[in-house]
């Protein structure tokens, strides 16, 4: 047996011992101090086995956090393809603008008051007639139409205009599939343009421009504009 086993077992027979008559003589122990005796020889086996145990035993094993039990996190709703409309939703239309077909004036961004006409149209060889280097002439086989409107300006004061700055896209539809942008002039009054001051109660003369075929010339059925600037589109329907 071990050493510290014999030692403390002999501390009890000499406890036992010395407990007793004081003869040199084996005492006669009673059935409680066997019972006492014995009780704490099996606890200090078992308190030397413990111990001689745990040198062998991993206790960060037995002392480790058990893991937490994961719950599954619900899978997000996901929102259905596309949205249903609203009352503010805004219309694209086929040209990709915004918002219902507005007016010429609302497309330029002019203030209020300030209003656009359309005064007719013609066809030319050259334009203007008789005005040198600045004029415009036709490629051969093509004339020129000329589309006429009138500014008018009904405010109390004077309107300065730069439609040069706005970049607005004139687009001159004929006979329903003939459509060509207005041509960029060095003309004063061409209406892409335009940039001037229309004095209080007066109008002024703009023009459009565009190549078309002669033979198309003897048969115009209709002529329609398309205007449109970053934000709004417009269109009418002349004849």
């Amino acid at each position: 047996m071990n050493k510290r086993i014999l030692i403390a077992l002999a501390a009890v027979m000499l406890v036992f011992g010395l407990a007793g008559c004081g003869e040199n003589q084996i005492p006669d122990l009673t059935d409680e101090q066997m019972q006492m005796m014995g009780e704490f020889t099996a606890v200090t086996l078992m308190r030397y086995d413990a111990n001689h145990r745990s040198r062998l035993v991993d206790y960060s094993l037995l002392m480790a956090t058990p893991e937490p039990e994961i719950t599954p996190e619900p899978e997000p709703t996901r929102e259905p393809a596309g949205m249903d409309p609203v009352d503010d939703t805004p219309v694209i239309n086929a040209n990709g603008q915004t918002g219902a077909n507005a007016s010429l004036e609302e497309t330029l961004e002019f203030s209020e008051g300030v209003t656009v006409a359309y005064t007719g149209l013609a066809l030319y060889d050259v334009y203007p007639e008789g005005e040198g280097d600045i004029a415009i002439r036709a490629t051969e086989g093509k004339k020129l139409l000329v589309l006429s409107f009138s500014v008018s300006n009904t405010t109390t004061q004077d309107q300065s205009l730069d439609l040069l700055k706005l970049e607005p896209i004139f687009r001159i539809t004929v006979n329903g599939d003939y459509t060509r942008r207005a041509l960029l002039t060095m003309l004063e009054n061409d209406f892409a343009t335009f940039k001037g001051t229309i004095p209080v109660g007066e109008s002024t003369t703009t023009v459009l421009v565009i190549e078309i075929d002669s033979e198309m010339a003897d048969n115009l059925t209709s002529i329609s504009l398309n205007l449109k600037n970053d934000t709004k589109t417009c269109t009418i329907q002349f004849i």
